[in-house]
């Protein structure tokens, strides 16, 4: 009888031990595989998005910019009828009008803006035509995370997307976002400018029409690498991670290896650091909540770190189960 008791608690000690900490290396190079996997698509969906976006060619529509040369007909004024080329400051200089500003225009509006002038005061409701004999040479620079770092040179203008499709779309290690740093003219006073954006690349892809930037002069686009995010606590592999464009709460913690456990599914935070005070702001999960509805997800930030807590009742047992297993082997000798 004692015996048959003493088999029976050393099966309980072991499965409960397993529990606690077995199977974990079994598995770790399958979820390193996975990871790998994962990562891999990431990036394939991505380049995939913007080399469709790309080929649709954005809004499909041609603005002109400096250096451009376009042939300007007006109907019964052959006079004035012939080529014109679109100076450095994005104007064109036109008889009768003088400097008229035509930078970031589609020939449509070109068209509209030579007819306004020229109705102000010299013809009444004359027909203008436009076309583009002379693309301008443009070049711009593409560096960071992306599969072809180097300066491209095109002979029309090119979109945002575009250009990261030219340069063979981000690499695994890309970060969250796309700075763009080129020479426009502003809309305001006419006057050539420096424009510096900073775009999220899931913005560009999703909203392609509102973030699809047509670039400017000089162009330089940077896509950084991405910075790093941290996991600790109750996780099999606490440490430091790098930060990808859609990486979650429960994209970190699979990262990390998955919950211990020991781990409270009810008790984990992510402490994101407030850029402009300073101060450390804490956001508390439930993990079933957003395992369940994956809507209620958070993004991470790079700098941002999850922490999840040990439940007590998890640690008691998994404590036991370390505690009791050299007891239950006591003796025991494998054949």
């Amino acid at each position: 009888m004692f015996r048959c008791s003493a088999l029976m608690m050393f099966s309980v000690v072991f499965l409960l031990a397993g529990c606690a900490t077995g199977g974990r290396n079994d598995v770790q190079g399958v979820d390193e595989f996975q990871q790998q996997i994962a990562a891999e698509e990431r990036v394939s969906d991505i380049n995939e998005q913007l080399m469709m976006l790309a080929v649709s060619g954005g809004d499909g529509v041609y603005r002109v910019g400096p250096e451009d040369r376009v042939r300007i007909e007006i109907l019964g004024v052959d006079e004035l009828s012939r080529e014109y080329r679109i100076n450095g400051a994005g104007n064109l200089l036109l008889p009768l009008i003088g400097q008229l500003p035509v930078a970031g225009l589609t020939l449509g509006e070109l068209e509209q803006a030579v007819a306004d002038a020229l109705g102000e005061s010299y013809l009444r409701n004359p027909q203008v035509s436009a076309e583009v004999t002379d693309y301008r040479s443009q070049q711009f620079t593409v560096v960071g995370a992306v599969e072809n770092p180097r300066v491209y040179t095109t002979t029309r203008q090119t979109t945002l997307i575009e250009a990261l499709a030219m340069a063979g779309g981000v690499s695994g290690e890309a970060g969250s976002h796309v700075y763009l740093t080129d020479r426009i003219i502003d809309p305001d006073s006419g006057e050539p400018g420096t424009r510096t954006l900073i775009i999220d690349i899931e913005d560009l892809m999703r909203e392609a029409q509102q973030f699809n930037l047509v670039l400017g002069g000089d162009a330089m686009i940077n896509v950084p690498r991405g910075g790093f995010f941290w996991v600790e606590g109750a996780v099999a592999r606490p440490g430091a991670y790098r930060q990808r464009t859609d990486i979650t709460v429960l994209k970190a913690l699979a990262e990390a290896g998955g919950l211990r456990f020991e781990a409270s599914r009810s008790n984990i935070f992510v402490l994101r650091r407030d850029a402009q005070s300073g101060t450390w702001n804490h956001e508390e999960i439930d993990y079933r909540t957003i395992r369940d509805d994956p809507t209620r997800d958070i993004r991470l930030n790079p700098g941002d770190v999850v922490v999840v807590d040990s439940s007590a009742w998890r640690s008691g047992w998994a404590g036991f189960a370390r505690f009791a297993t050299p007891l239950a082997l006591l003796g025991f000798r494998p054949l």
